[in-house]
């Protein structure tokens, strides 16, 4: 699976600026993208990462805040 497929028509280079409202939470953001929240492998916001959980999902963004968001990996 790749998320660039949910990104809006403006991303460009997978990244795109996404507006949620005040309080929206990690849940609201997948949501606003259509990403099914049981799909996300790892998040990173800000830099740190925060693995994937309904207390994640449950999270406060903030302004400015950077998520990176992702999929499923496979291995060998």
């Amino acid at each position: 699976m790749k998320f660039k497929q949910y990104l809006p028509a403006s991303s460009s280079d997978g990244k795109a600026m996404v507006s949620l409202k005040d309080g929206g939470t990690l849940g609201d953001l997948l949501d606003t993208l259509g990403i099914p929240p049981d799909v996300p492998k790892l998040v990173i916001i800000n830099g740190i990462s925060r693995g994937v959980s309904n207390t994640v999902n449950a999270e406060t963004l903030t302004d400015g805040d950077v998520v990176a968001i992702f999929p499923p990996s496979g291995g060998g």
